[in-house]
């Protein structure tokens, strides 16, 4: 087996380049304002990416002191009547925004997304470094890990300012540096570490209150290493600080606690779907959206953010479970805990997900670990039936390799790497997406 550590192999650094090629056009050529696809649904954020932009003008003009340091939206229009104060999402992404505003004396999103895109050079190393370090710089980690760099995940969002990147980058450290506290007896600076990088997850995003969390308690069960610990409970009481803090800035701004309670419910019942009236769906999900809907529009979603359609990402994800099962049942167990992990958000707030495409983002750890392995074990499925002369079998590996190369030429090289990319503006920037209505 081929243990290079990944910057030994050449492909590596052809990689690097390549996407980090694409990552700076779309920084120079794409702006949040311009219409179309470039900045928004599939290929970023740009409704949020403008309101850090708002807020940090706001930050810049009059600093941190007014309205509970919570931002201000809308401030990027001359009518301070049409400003308003977001109260219901966490603000780091528009702090730091401002921070960048004070230093730089700009509030325009291409100095707010400098951190985020030189934290991007760092995730995509530590990637691959996770991977490797997982799996013994074994073919099949590096093969995971390309397949996430080189996918819409990676490339559309490495340099968005509000909290998709930040999450992602605390996401990766925190889980592995989890698993190296709890396999190989880190010092007490870990949970430091560990403690400042969920903090920060929460500052930016509810999201990931619950990801880590089953990270934190599952890690040890799969492990086989007890769970009560002060580790744990310590990690633990972090979401409970991040979140008294959101609530006490809300207070302050609003007035009081009862104010706080009745805003903090309302933006509860707008995610859940509880009151039709506020509802982000416009309407409470019913039955069938949770049977059918949900499950439908995940998966539609699914491969146009992994470069596989989304029927390959699932039978790839089956083969490569199965093979890191074969190959270490502890990190098998590591990855149970990973994917209850993924899919918490779609269980804890189900509309949210169901309207939003970057919450797939979830998925990236499980996709990494599992997508290397699979393709490798495709692979030996399909040279064993070529020396066996299985040819109803090559009938349908041909059927589904053209099938899976047709949909990442158009859906990952056309739109990714050249409309949105390379060639942007040339070939058009309306927000017609070619495979949006195609289930897998």
């Amino acid at each position: 087996m081929d243990t290079k550590k990944f910057f030994q192999r050449p492909i590596f650094w052809v990689i690097f380049v390549f996407v980090f090629s694409v990552v700076l056009t779309r920084y120079f050529k794409i702006d949040i304002h311009e219409p179309g696809f470039g900045r928004s649904w599939y290929y970023g954020d740009n409704s949020s990416e403008g309101n850090v932009e708002s807020a940090a003008r706001f930050y810049k003009d009059h600093g941190y002191g007014p309205n509970a340091g919570l931002p201000t939206y809308n401030h990027l229009d001359e009518d301070l009547t049409n400003n308003y104060v977001y109260t219901h999402y966490p603000p780091m992404a528009e702090w730091l925004g401002g921070v960048s505003a004070k230093i730089t004396g700009s509030h325009s999103d291409q100095f707010n997304s400098i951190l985020p895109l030189l934290l991007s050079v760092v995730l995509f190393f530590m990637i691959f470094k996770v991977l490797g370090r997982w799996f013994d710089n074994s073919l099949a980690s590096f093969i995971g890990a390309s397949v996430l760099v080189l996918s819409n995940y990676f490339i559309s969002w490495a340099d968005d300012a509000h909290q998709h990147l930040y999450v992602e980058f605390f996401k990766w450290i925190f889980v592995y540096c989890w698993w190296l506290y709890l396999t190989e007896k880190r010092p007490f600076y870990y949970i430091l570490l560990l403690a400042f990088c969920y903090a920060m997850m929460c500052l930016f995003s509810f999201e990931p209150y619950v990801y880590i969390a089953i990270v934190i308690v599952g890690f040890p069960i799969a492990l086989k290493q007890k769970v009560v610990r002060w580790e744990v409970a310590a990690l633990l009481l972090v979401p409970v600080l991040a979140f008294g803090l959101r609530l006490y800035l809300n207070a302050q701004y609003l007035g009081g606690f009862s104010e706080m309670i009745a805003d903090m419910k309302g933006a509860l019942l707008n995610r859940t779907g509880r009151s039709a009236e506020n509802s982000e769906l416009a309407r409470e999900m019913t039955f069938s959206d949770y049977i059918f809907k949900l499950p439908r529009t995940r998966l539609q979603r699914l491969g146009h953010f992994y470069v596989f359609p989304s029927l390959i990402v699932v039978l790839l994800g089956i083969l490569g479970a199965v093979q890191i099962r074969k190959y270490n049942r502890t990190l098998f167990r590591l990855l149970v805990v990973i994917y209850i992990a993924s899919i918490s958000w779609v269980l804890v707030m189900p509309q949210h997900a169901l309207i939003h495409i970057f919450t797939l983002r979830h998925l990236s750890v499980l996709i990494g670990m599992v997508s290397g392995f699979g393709i490798v074990r495709y692979y030996s499925l399909i040279k064993q039936h070529w020396q066996e002369r299985k040819y109803a079998f090559l009938t349908i590996h041909t059927l589904l390799l053209a099938y899976t190369f047709s949909y990442i030429a158009v859906n990952t090289v056309y739109f990714v790497y050249l409309k949105y990319g390379y060639l942007y503006p040339n070939l058009g920037t309306d927000k017609y997406e070619l495979l949006d209505s195609v289930f897998f």
